[in-house]
């Protein structure tokens, strides 16, 4: 059916002349109208809901992107400075050095008596 046709079809409605074919003509094209509505509306729907559907993914995928990386980058600071202080540690030069064998001998006498006297005041 042709625009004109269509027109002059509810021209027809509107007076009330129409007869009982043009109303059934007219209802029949309301009813294929009508499932044409109403599947262009469900495909706009459905394009709806797949964008909100990606447009959430891409903000999922972001934000876990960006933990990750946050994550790698803590994990690889973490590294980084226990191997500096355990490097630093090593290096250190112990503090109680004698350059006298002697006076090594001596200090490690008086260290050992006295750890010798707290172990006996323990038992005791």
């Amino acid at each position: 059916m042709n625009n004109n046709q269509l027109d002059f079809l509810l021209q027809q409605i509107e007076k009330g002349t129409a007869s009982e074919e043009q109303m059934a003509q007219a209802d029949a094209l309301l009813t294929q109208m009508e499932k044409r509505m109403e599947r262009q509306i469900d495909g706009w729907n459905t394009i709806e809901r797949t964008t909100h559907r990606r447009a959430r993914t891409v903000s999922l995928k972001w934000i876990a992107g960006i933990a990750a990386s946050l994550l790698l980058l803590v994990s690889v600071a973490l590294v980084v400075n226990y191997r500096y202080e355990r490097q630093h540690y090593a290096q250190q030069q112990p503090k109680d050095t004698f350059d006298n064998p002697e006076d090594a001998a001596a200090e490690t006498q008086r260290a050992l008596l006295k750890f010798s006297e707290t172990i006996n005041k323990a038992i005791q």
